[in-house]
């Protein structure tokens, strides 16, 4: 599962820090005049710090972290749209890569592939994993990018109950274990990254 760690900021000390756990920063922080927030990554909590530990800068956060991801292929589905499920797969800058999928699915008018209303949006990101994988293999890529926990540290990896998905969800969780280990075997690496900066987002954990 991914971790969370917590930047904090001690305003009379001027000191900051990062830990791992939210009782360490508790203990850190208690009684003292403090700013403090949670992240999904070191990297994360470090600009927050290095911005000035101000809780209104989020949107600076986002952007400075979007521009300087790490080169690879990110996938998501949502319904953010309103007309059901999408799935989208992109480089670091957002552009759309599915036009270099080798499984032959279509893209809509938003360079997306459209689910329609009737798949779940867990569906649709073991999905966009698969496509991922097959986008990384054809453009030589080492590293994929997503936000779906349930799909990266659970579907993927053969932990799922098959009595409580349609038969078509358990096909794909099958292609996907088999496209994930041959991926990974010849040196690929699957990682989280929050949904708050996944360049690929479709808006549906907003």
């Amino acid at each position: 599962m991914a971790k969370k760690i917590y930047a904090y900021f001690l305003e009379k000390e001027n000191k900051s820090g990062i830990v791992e756990t939210w009782d360490e920063c508790k203990l850190i922080v208690s009684g003292k005049k403090a700013r403090y927030k949670s992240f999904p990554t070191i990297a994360e909590g470090k600009l927050w710090l290095s911005n000035g530990a101000n809780y209104e800068k989020k949107a600076e956060i986002k952007r400075e972290i979007q521009k300087n991801l790490s080169s690879g292929i990110y996938f998501d589905a949502g319904t953010g749209r309103g007309i059901g499920v999408e799935t989208r797969v992109t480089d670091e800058s957002g552009k759309s890569l599915l036009h270099h999928n080798t499984l032959g699915y279509p893209t809509n008018e938003f360079d997306n592939i459209y689910l329609g209303k009737e798949k779940t949006n867990n569906f649709g990101e073991l999905l966009g994993l698969l496509l991922a994988i097959d986008i990384a293999t054809e453009l030589n890529y080492k590293n994929i990018y997503g936000d779906s926990n349930l799909v990266l540290y659970f579907w993927s990896k053969g932990m799922y109950k098959r009595d409580n998905l349609a038969p078509e969800t358990v096909e794909l969780i099958l292609r996907v274990i088999r496209a994930r280990k041959i991926f990974e075997n010849n040196g690929g690496n699957i990682h989280y990254i929050s949904g708050d900066y996944n360049p690929a987002d479709l808006g549906f954990h907003r």
